[in-house]
């Protein structure tokens, strides 16, 4: 059974999965953002009280 794909598929495939892993990288990167200025919120309110 030979690979019947066309190069157009795979260029295809491709690009899906590289967008997919730009999208998940950008929201990863937003994540991080927001985890880091919960915490110092939080150590700002902490040092407060």
């Amino acid at each position: 059974m030979g690979n019947n794909n066309s190069p157009l598929e795979s260029l295809a495939a491709f690009a899906i999965v590289f967008v997919a892993g730009v999208i998940s990288t950008v929201g990863l990167g937003k994540y991080i953002e927001k985890v880091k200025k919960d915490a110092v919120q939080d150590t700002i309110t902490m040092e407060k009280k």
